[in-house]
Parts: C-alpha cells; sequence; structure tokens
C-alpha cells in the first residue's frame, strides 16, 4: 500500500525541481539579457549630449561669458568701499610741544599747550571709519565697448556650444553607422560561410554517388575554408566599431550593448535653397561675425584710453580718539563729509596705446580673413556633401537591382549544378557575385545615411533631415 504513495511522491518531488530549474534558468537568462543595454540611434546621441565632457566644457565657457558681461557692467554702476583703521601713537612731534593729547605731557612751561589740548593731534588713541562712493561719469566711452566685447564674447561662447552639440551628434551618429554597417557586414560573411557550407554538403552528397569528380569535391573544400578570414575579418571589425561607439557614448567597454536602430532611411526631398540659407546663419559663422565685433570693439576701447576719464566721489569719514584702545563709543566718533569730482589723463604713455592700437587693429584683420575664409570653407561644403548625398541615393536603387540579379543569378546556378549542367565554378562565381552585391547594398544604404547626417552637419544642426521608418 506504502508503494503507490511513494512513488507518486517522488514524481512530485521530481515535477517541483524541475519547474524550479526550469524558473532559474528563465530568471538567469532574463538576468543576462536585463545586462545588455539597447541603444538606438536617438538614445545614442541624447546620451552623449548628457554626459559628453566636450558639452560640459563649452558650457563651462558660456558660464565664463556671463560673468565677463557682469563685469564689464560693473564698471557703469557706483562704486561703494569702507575702512576701518587704528592707529596707536607712540611718539609724535607734538609730544615736544606739550600737545594736551599726548600722554603725560607737561604743559605747565609751554604757552601753546593749552592750544592743542582740546585738538586731535598726537593722541595716543585713533580710530578713522571711512565711506567713498564713487561713480564713474565719462571715460571715452572705454565702458560701454567693454560691455559691448563681453557680450559679443557670450554670443561666441553659446554657438561655439551649439557647434559642440552638432559636431558630437555627427560623430555619435557616425560611429552608430559604422558600427551597424561593420555587423551587417559580419551577418552577410556568416550567410556567405553557411551558403558554402551547404554547397559543399551538396557537392559530397554527388561525390558519394559518384556522379562528381574530386576536383569538384576539393573546390568546394577549398570555396568554404576561404569564407573563413572573411567572418573573422568582419567580426574584429564589428567589435572594433562597437567599441568606439561606447567610447563615445560613454560606455564600458566590457559591457554589452544591442543595437535597435535598423538602418533603412526614408527617402527624403532636399530643399537646395534653404540648406543655403541654413549654412550662411550657422553657429560657427556666426561666431566668426560675432569676434569680427570684439576685435572692432577693442580697437575702440584702446582709442578710448587717450581720453580722460571723469568720476564723482563722496567721502564720509568718522574719527574718534578714545583714552583707551578699546573701541570708542557711538557719541565719540567725529564725522567728515566731503565730495569731489575728479578728472584723470595720461597725455603720454610711451606709445603703449599706440601700439596695443595697432595689434587690436592687425587682429581685426586676420578676424575678417577668418570669417571670409570659413564662409568659403562651408560653401565647398555644402556643394560636396550635396553631391555625395545624390550619389549615395542613385547608389542605393542600383544596389537594389543588382542584389535581386545576383539572387536570381545563384539560384540558377544552383539549378544548374543539381542537373549536372554546370561545374562548381559557376556556383563559386554566382555566390561571389551575391555577396559583393550584398556588401554595395548594405554600404550604399550607410552611405545614403551618413551623407543626410553630414547635411545636417554642414547646416549647424539647424535643420532635420535624417528620419527612419517607425
Amino acid at each position: 500500500m506504502m508503494v503507490p504513495d511513494l512513488r507518486r511522491f517522488v514524481r512530485l518531488l521530481f515535477l517541483v525541481t524541475a519547474v524550479s530549474v526550469a524558473s532559474f534558468d528563465a530568471y538567469s537568462q532574463t538576468t543576462v539579457a536585463g545586462d545588455t543595454i539597447r541603444l538606438s540611434f536617438t538614445d545614442a546621441v541624447t546620451r552623449v549630449m548628457e554626459e559628453s565632457e566636450e558639452i560640459a566644457a563649452a558650457r563651462a565657457l558660456v558660464d565664463q561669458a556671463e560673468s565677463q558681461v557682469t563685469q564689464a557692467t560693473a564698471g557703469a554702476l557706483p562704486q561703494l568701499s569702507t575702512n576701518l583703521t587704528y592707529n596707536r601713537a607712540i611718539k609724535t612731534i607734538f609730544d615736544d610741544i606739550g600737545g594736551g593729547g599726548s600722554p603725560g605731557a607737561d604743559t605747565s612751561d609751554n604757552p601753546f599747550g593749552d592750544m592743542f589740548e582740546d585738538l586731535p593731534f598726537g593722541r595716543p588713541n585713533n580710530y578713522v571709519a571711512t565711506f567713498q562712493l564713487s561713480q564713474l561719469l565719462w571715460a571715452g566711452g572705454t565702458v560701454g565697448e567693454a560691455r559691448g566685447v563681453a557680450q559679443n564674447f557670450r554670443a561666441v561662447s553659446r554657438n561655439q556650444l551649439d557647434e559642440t552639440r552638432a559636431d558630437l551628434t555627427y560623430q555619435v551618429r557616425t560611429a552608430y553607422l559604422n558600427a551597424s554597417l561593420a555587423q551587417q557586414l559580419h551577418e552577410i560573411a556568416l550567410d556567405s560561410r553557411s551558403v558554402a557550407d551547404a554547397h559543399l554538403q551538396q557537392v559530397e552528397a554527388f561525390f558519394q554517388a559518384g556522379t562528381t569528380s574530386e576536383f569538384e569535391l576539393l573546390r568546394a573544400r577549398v570555396d568554404r575554408e576561404n569564407r573563413d578570414p572573411a567572418v573573422v575579418q568582419a567580426e574584429n571589425a564589428a567589435e572594433l566599431a562597437l567599441l568606439e561607439l561606447k567610447r563615445l557614448v560613454n560606455i564600458p567597454s566590457d559591457q554589452p550593448i544591442a543595437l535597435t536602430t535598423e538602418v533603412e532611411p526614408v527617402e527624403i526631398e532636399i530643399d537646395e535653397e534653404r540648406l543655403s540659407s541654413a549654412v550662411l546663419s550657422r553657429p560657427a559663422l556666426i561666431a566668426a561675425q560675432e569676434a569680427i565685433e570684439m576685435r572692432e570693439g577693442a580697437v575702440r576701447i584702446y582709442r578710448g584710453q587717450r581720453l580722460p576719464s571723469i568720476r564723482l566721489l563722496g567721502n564720509l569719514g568718522f574719527q574718534a580718539f578714545p583714552e583707551t584702545a578699546a573701541p570708542p563709543g557711538f557719541n565719540e566718533w567725529r564725522e567728515d563729509w566731503s565730495v569731489s569730482l575728479a578728472i584723470s589723463w595720461n597725455p603720454f604713455d610711451g606709445f603703449r596705446t599706440k601700439g596695443q592700437i595697432g595689434e587690436a587693429q592687425a587682429l581685426l584683420r586676420q578676424a575678417h580673413v577668418e570669417e571670409a575664409l570659413l564662409r568659403e570653407g562651408l560653401e565647398v561644403e555644402l556643394a560636396a556633401s550635396l553631391a555625395e548625398y545624390r550619389r549615395a541615393s542613385a547608389q542605393i536603387r542600383v544596389t537594389e537591382e543588382t542584389v535581386a540579379l545576383a539572387e536570381r543569378t545563384l539560384e540558377l546556378a544552383n539549378v544548374r549544378f543539381s542537373n549536372g549542367l554546370s561545374t562548381q565554378l559557376e556556383v563559386s562565381d554566382a555566390s561571389l557575385l551575391l555577396d559583393q552585391a550584398r556588401v554595395n547594398h548594405v554600404q550604399a544604404v550607410h552611405d545614403y545615411v551618413k551623407a543626410i547626417a553630414h547635411l545636417e552637419r554642414v547646416t549647424g544642426g539647424q535643420i532635420n533631415l535624417l528620419r527612419f521608418p517607425s
């Protein structure tokens, strides 16, 4: 009676154990899969925008420019300064004439002693507190020009930040496309080796049946073995491309990632007039124009240094002469008010200002030349990018047709070989032609996407052109 129950218990225990093992395997597979970062085309760009050190450095430059604007503005605002001084007199010239404030001074034999008795001269303890309010009235226009230069520098730094963002976006996109291309080329190499494997098995079957020669068998084996180096090379290229992408998006090199975006771009219409307009308003060109204004402002600042400056000063002073070194009370302070108008001018500084003006003018000419060269370079870059876009767009259509023809050629070659109407050489040639056609098509697709991405880069990221099917 106990045996059936024991058997049922054993079966139940086995079933529970099997379910537990299966659950553990499923959990392990989920954990491993969860460790892989799924990275899309958009995610890669977002990640580099958030974690890039280049972006952080460009933002720091913008903050520096904001601070310089504040500093330049401060020159036109009132300036308030304070000072508190304590002075302990050890010996003064008033001791010999019987100053009333001198410690232990005897004024009985000095007819002038009573004259200084109530005056502060020679007092041993002296506290002086001053407050000065200064307002610059005119400085030859240098303050306004300095503020303008600082604002130009702020505009330059902001445009450089936009250029940095656009450049990093293009770098990450290019790295992502290179990694995707390398993976697809690896898949093509694997597919090619699989086709060679299948064909080798077919030739071996024919050889065993006595319908083909040993030469054909050896040729099929050589063809199969020749596919291995291409697979290894493609696998290595894919790993290197992934490492470069990880470096740019700040992912550890040993962290597995999976590229989730399929590079199948949507065909777009290019508005060349809009692109040209965007290139002329590219942040880099705007920054060059702001740099010219900076140099012009520097010339005006140095010229303004030749002119006098006018400043209004208001002074409020308090003095106290307590008997001891302890701070005086509120009623012991004596007030001193004054208002003054100060005019300063340096008519000759040994030609230093002249040299500064000459240097600023030379830098201004250099800025004009750099702006012109940048403008010409951007126009040439746009023309080259448009030409590359047209070539890649036409190449996609051509390679699509070539792949279809190569697939049909290989299919016919296999049929002919199966029926004994052709040799192994014909099948091998057809297979290689298909491999080359597939490689050309994949390369054309990625060239097309890169061309569109480069068109975006030429505009400084102002126009969004790259799209993928949903």
